[in-house]
């Protein structure tokens, strides 16, 4: 009862602070982006190596990618160290409230990202929180949870709700798009 109790004071601080979230929203293909944000959820091994096959074939497109991973426990720092493209937050960069906080959280929020993808698969505040409040002209994700609310183009998964089958309708849809 405590936990819903500070969630949902934690969802009314994120209502508060996204009302005053500026971006201009911005349809963009897989072709054009230059720079893709990817957030998940880290704690899960299979979903990391999903996120990271992903990331790789986004490299290989010649794409700028930034990974943010959360993981869920105090001592997710000490499972997996930040590299390259890849950065994570767990438990010890959580407020009382759920709220992530700290330098990598900021300043992925604050990066503009051309595409953000969300490919957390269940609902997880701290996501939500980044996914709510980032400043990226398009957000995209799966259907349900709070993704329907953040995310500007939601992919429902009907029969296999598998990490693998988000990500290659993500590819197929982000594909088709031809923003200029």
């Amino acid at each position: 009862m405590l936990k819903k109790f500070k969630l949902n004071i934690a969802q009314f601080l994120l209502n508060k602070k996204n009302k005053n979230t500026v971006r201009k929203v911005k349809a963009i293909g897989l072709d054009k982006a230059i720079e893709i944000g990817i957030i998940y959820d880290a704690t899960n091994r299979m979903e990391y190596e999903a996120v990271k096959k992903l990331t790789n074939y986004l490299i290989e497109e010649r794409k700028k990618v930034a990974t943010l991973g959360y993981i869920n426990s105090k001592k997710g720092s000490e499972l997996m160290s930040p590299h390259l493209h890849y950065r994570y937050f767990d438990n010890n960069n959580l407020s009382r409230l759920m709220i992530p906080k700290g330098n990598e959280v900021d300043k992925f929020i604050a990066t503009p990202f051309q595409i953000l993808i969300d490919l957390t698969m269940s609902d997880c505040f701290p996501n939500k929180y980044i996914t709510t409040l980032s400043v990226s002209r398009f957000k995209v994700g799966s259907s349900g949870d709070y993704r329907d609310e953040a995310c500007d183009l939601t992919i429902a998964l009907k029969e296999n709700k598998s990490i693998d089958q988000l990500i290659l309708q993500i590819k197929h849809y982000l594909k088709m798009i031809n923003a200029n």
